[in-house]
């Protein structure tokens, strides 16, 4: 988990983004702004000059973190990017060929939601399984799960900065 740059002015919106966004790597989700068909709208040389002013990141960082796409073969269960998942990063429409922004996600959405239920089944269910065919109570349970856990994680997380500021 990248969790270096936390400091107590961080807004807390990008505290909790940050968090959920890393907690998906560990669960083992990959960027989706590296998918191919975001990779593609970006503009190198724009990219580059962005990263390197806003992150201070070399050229071979903004290749490894934003100019490789991960090879199609590597990707299980989603036939297509989704610009607003939480593991998306927020690319600005300065750096894309077609002016565009890709959004990135501020929050899990229901894509990830769908995903990880595919990958991490409810017990006694077939991995893979598709969530469509949950019933709605199951949805229900299980994003009541999905929201315990996000709040377990705040608290987790947070309790050193907590004590800290008390």
């Amino acid at each position: 988990m990248n969790l270096d740059s936390f400091t107590m002015q961080m807004p807390e919106s990008e505290f909790h983004r940050v968090i959920r966004h890393e907690t998906g790597h560990t669960l083992g989700c990959p960027h989706e702004h590296m998918r191919r068909e975001l990779v593609d709208r970006i503009d190198e040389e724009k990219a580059i000059e962005f990263f390197g002013e806003t992150q201070g990141w070399t050229p071979e960082d903004v290749c490894q973190q934003v100019l490789t796409p991960i090879e199609d073969g590597s990707l299980i269960r989603t036939a297509h990017a989704d610009p607003n998942s939480i593991m998306c990063y927020q690319i600005p429409g300065t750096i894309t060929k077609d002016g565009q922004p890709i959004i990135g996600g501020l929050d899990i959405d229901e894509s990830d939601f769908q995903f990880m239920a595919s990958i991490y089944p409810k017990p006694g269910a077939q991995a893979g399984a598709v969530v469509a065919d949950a019933s709605a109570g199951e949805l229900a349970r299980l994003r009541d799960a999905r929201d315990a856990l996000k709040t377990a994680l705040a608290i987790f997380v947070c309790a050193p900065r907590w004590q800290a500021a008390g």
